[in-house]
């Protein structure tokens, strides 16, 4: 699904980059398709990082878009240099939001983000998915302890103390065999209490030895829309399901 998209939603009208990336140095979660997507190939990731990007500083120069986001994957930081370098004249003076793990995010990387980029505001996503750690660490295989989410909060309390305009987003994972709805709504009231957002994200099956779908009830998807930031219902189909289903009918 690497591309370019313009969406309007509940966090109004924004451009999405959808970049190539290297494979997640953590690669271990149990329910990722992503590193299909991914390439070990610098210039293959920098030549195609540069087209879309080129292509969204064409559309912000006709179009008003205050809201961006750039996704690749994985952690932000793990792009080429050049690709972030690019990036620059798009997210200065938006608020621009990126996705990382957990343990790339530190004071320092946040202050260095917003000195080279000079957003309006940064946002940082983090898929800690589930609040029920047996679950996240056995189960989906996040590598992201509670610990990981009690640092994340008390980087959280120090950047807000110095006023710097940065919020921490949360994904939450949903339709997903290994989480049951409950757990689902536990999540959602519980991050919300402690960060500044929360996203819900409709799982999808992409490879055979990845977990089952489950569908979502009614009743819960009531509740998604109405205490979640975001709901992604993931309609689209990416080119990774495209490509696996062409590779098992050869």
């Amino acid at each position: 699904m690497q591309g370019l998209f313009k969406l309007n939603d509940k966090l109004g009208k924004r451009l999405v980059l959808i970049l190539k990336n290297y494979p997640c140095s953590w690669g271990r979660c149990s329910f990722c398709p992503f590193h299909l997507e991914q390439s070990t190939n610098t210039w293959d990731i920098i030549t195609f990082n540069r087209r879309i990007i080129r292509e969204a500083l064409r559309i912000v120069e006709t179009e008003e878009y205050e809201r961006i986001a750039v996704f690749n994957g994985g952690s932000f930081s793990e792009l080429p240099y050049d690709t972030v370098n690019e990036l620059v004249p798009l997210a200065k003076n938006r608020v621009f939001e990126i996705e990382s793990r957990s343990n790339f995010i530190t004071e320092d990387f946040i202050r260095n983000l917003l000195r080279l980029l000079e957003p309006k505001k940064l946002v940082v996503r983090i898929g800690f998915e589930v609040a029920d750690q047996y679950i996240r660490e056995k189960l989906l295989r996040k590598g992201m302890p509670d610990s990981e989410i009690k640092r994340i909060l008390w980087i959280k309390h120090r950047i807000r103390e110095e006023g710097l305009p940065v919020e921490f987003w949360v994904y939450v994972l949903f339709g997903i065999e290994y989480i049951p709805e409950e757990k689902v709504i536990e999540s959602i009231k519980y991050f919300k209490k402690l960060f500044d957002g929360v996203i819900a994200i409709k799982y999808k099956k992409y490879l055979p030895e990845h977990p089952e779908e489950k569908t979502a009830s009614s009743a819960l998807a009531r509740f998604l829309e109405e205490e979640a930031d975001l709901v992604d219902w993931g309609g689209e189909e990416w080119e990774i399901k495209k490509r696996n289903n062409e590779k098992n009918s050869k």
